[in-house]
């Protein structure tokens, strides 16, 4: 029996039952009926938290085998199930992307780490979650938690022992008179008082944090490009807190009530337990790996952002996003109860002079299919959303006046596969429709899911020309 799974995202995959939850000495003849209740049990036990996952399942057969159905959505991340044989969380779920990690790594970077994973409130560990998921992507978590309490680092009052020339706060008469009277030092005089200072018992836990994690990173140096990036956030965080001397946190941190920026210590703080407990360091302690979540759909949204900004920079376009909330056009309804969907807002819109691109990022097989001519080829199903997506960008376009605008869709595809596309120049596909005065363009584009920026900023700042 084993006890984690992978699945890739955004797919539908078969688990067999007796391979996930029957023991190898179970009788052969009763194999069959016990897979099918164990099945039901397992959906049963695990339906809410599969759900959050955006996990759908179902009990079925493949192959004469019974066993269940998951359909994946665009979450990755690692799960801890119940067990329908003991009841306990002796089984995970590790959802992987499908565009292989070192991708999804190198896109991390490239996106300048504004999407990091998502450490869930699950008290339930992944069981050997730990062997199947690089160590750099708790490492991502915790130096950005990390980072962001060093930007925001608190001081406190903290007493401190001086020898001043006048005296402050509590003058320590008895060494006043003895060492310095006694030898006609008049103006030294030894004080303690209380000074406004960092939070050194706090920088020294970060330190440690960030030692322990640059440690882990070396180890898989030349594995993944962010690998490289993660040392370089290392050695930066590490010139700030080099001042407070590195030293292992003991257990039971509390963030002092009241504190403005709570919520980010608070976080930080958990990493730094995280760490401690060596969960998720690949396996250094044990096989248990904390549960997580990212959705690559923003993640996705977040690298097309990242070339967007290239091109911009090499064409001299402003660009707005729809991630911080730069693109949101509200929607007037009359009556306003009856409204729907109360704003359009599209993911990232480029502006020149005369132009304006409107980009919607997908993350869809759709350029898979439609780079090697595959529509009409039978396959509905994604025709349908095809259409869905065209006529969603579509609607963007009018929200701009400029005499030309481009409502570009674009597509996840596969480092290799973009790169053969690109050779035969059907990386970038576009159609033009005439609407009064003004020239609306739609273009399809397909995006490398490798990290590397120029070569697709420099296709998609043929929009804007």
């Amino acid at each position: 029996m084993q006890p984690v799974r992978r699945l890739p995202d955004s797919a539908r995959s078969f688990v067999p039952a007796a391979a996930w939850f029957l023991d190898a000495k179970t009788e052969p003849r009763k194999v069959q009926e016990l897979s099918q209740r164990r099945s039901e049990d397992f959906l049963r036990m695990n339906g809410g938290l599969l759900r959050d996952f955006g996990v759908h399942g179902q009990v079925g057969t493949s192959q004469g085998a019974m066993g269940v159905w998951l359909d994946t959505d665009t979450h990755i991340g690692a799960l801890p199930l119940l067990s329908p044989a003991t009841a306990k969380p002796d089984l995970g779920l590790v959802i992987e992307p499908r565009f292989t990690w070192r991708s999804a790594g190198d896109m991390l970077s490239g996106t300048g780490f504004r999407i990091t994973p998502e450490i869930l409130p699950i008290s339930r560990m992944v069981a050997q979650s730990d062997r199947l998921i690089p160590p750099w992507v708790l490492s991502a978590t915790v130096l950005m938690r990390i980072a962001a309490v060093v930007k925001q680092f608190n001081r406190r009052f903290e007493f401190q022992d001086d020898v001043l020339p006048a005296p402050k706060g509590q003058v320590q008469w008895a060494r006043y008179v003895t060492a310095h009277m006694a030898r006609g030092q008049w103006l030294q005089v030894p004080c303690r008082f209380p000074d406004l200072q960092p939070d050194a018992k706090l920088g020294a836990a970060l330190h440690w944090t960030v030692l322990r994690h640059q440690g882990a990173l070396r180890g898989q140096l030349g594995r993944h490009e962010v690998v490289k990036h993660l040392l370089q956030r290392c050695d930066s965080l590490l010139t700030v807190l080099r001042q407070f001397a590195p030293l292992r946190p003991a257990s039971g941190w509390q963030v002092p009530s009241g504190t403005a920026q709570a919520e980010v210590f608070r976080k930080g703080l958990e990493a730094i337990e995280w760490t401690t407990d060596e969960r998720g360091l690949g396996g250094t302690s044990d096989l248990a790996g904390l549960p997580w979540r990212m959705d690559m759909a923003p993640f996705f949204e977040a690298w097309v952002e990242a070339i967007a900004e290239h091109a911009a920079r090499q064409t001299g376009a402003t660009l707005s996003a729809g991630r911080r909330q730069e693109t949101t056009v509200r929607l007037h309804w009359q009556p306003a109860r009856y409204g729907t969907q109360r704003s359009l807002i599209p993911d990232v819109v480029l502006h020149r002079p005369g132009v304006t691109v409107v980009i919607d990022a997908k993350y869809k097989r759709h350029a898979q299919l439609v780079g090697y001519g595959m529509y009409g080829a039978g396959h509905h199903d994604w025709q349908a959303q095809h259409r869905e997506d065209l006529l969603q960008c579509l609607a963007y376009t009018s929200l701009f006046d400029t005499p030309k605008v481009v409502a570009c869709l674009a597509y996840p595809t596969p480092d290799a596969q973009w790169r053969h596309m690109q050779q035969e120049g059907r990386v970038l596909s576009r159609a033009t429709v005439r609407h009064g005065l003004r020239q609306v363009e739609v273009a399809l584009l397909a995006v490398p899911m490798s990290g590397q920026v120029a070569q697709a900023a420099q296709t998609l700042g043929e929009l804007l020309t």
